[in-house]
């Protein structure tokens, strides 16, 4: 595992009436555990939320930069940034970092008037809007091939928590700087909210 690298693993998972968010939390540099409470997802404004792989130095600049121009825009247009313009501002800060960029890769969730978005930003500031899932990290192919097998049209906000737990703990399993805690973060039509230790473990029975 490089010192540079991404560290553990994120994913996003959205359906019909919001996005779930998680995250494990082990920090690592080159062979060594640095952390085993490193925080990878955020709450950057009331439905938005990001999950963010990646150099922590790195991973809060971003997270500060967002809550920020976020709280700027509220001021002054006197309501809250959509989901999409959040997606496009954080690409834009990416895009524009590209001679010494940010080693992250971000997932972007919220839900706006129109419904719940996901996307997806690689640190060229690359942007994707996904449908269904994202996964990013070190973890991110064994994230996917729990994603990609238990997804399916019409779970509701509770079973698409399952499922980004799930996922997780698989790539706790699998992937050697993916580790320690599962982070799950629920986001719908009346704001973020993160999950007990004590809901998390019920999702992963």
């Amino acid at each position: 595992m490089s010192m540079y690298g991404f560290q553990g693993t994120v994913v996003g998972v959205r359906c019909g009436s919001g996005v779930v968010l998680a995250s494990d939390t082990r920090a690592t540099a080159a062979y060594l555990v640095m952390s085993k409470r490193a925080r990878k997802v955020f709450k950057i404004q009331d439905r938005i939320g990001a999950a963010i792989s990646g150099v922590s130095g790195d991973v809060q600049n971003l997270v500060s930069v967002l809550q920020a121009e976020s709280n700027l825009y509220r001021l002054q247009e006197g309501r809250d940034m959509s989901s999409k313009s959040m997606a496009q501002l954080a690409s834009n800060i990416l895009h524009s970092k590209r001679a010494s960029p940010y080693i992250v890769s971000a997932i972007i969730g919220g839900v706006d008037d129109d419904g719940a978005h996901l996307y997806f930003l690689d640190p060229a500031g690359g942007k994707l809007e996904e449908e269904k899932f994202a996964a990013g990290g070190t973890g991110e192919t064994v994230a996917y091939g729990v994603l990609e097998q238990s997804y399916r049209d019409g779970l509701g906000l509770k079973e698409c928590a399952k499922l980004a737990a799930q996922s997780i703990k698989r790539a706790i399993e699998r992937d050697a700087a993916t580790g320690d805690d599962t982070i799950v973060a629920m986001i719908d039509k009346d704001g973020y909210r993160e999950l007990s230790k004590k809901e998390i473990e019920e999702l992963l029975k």
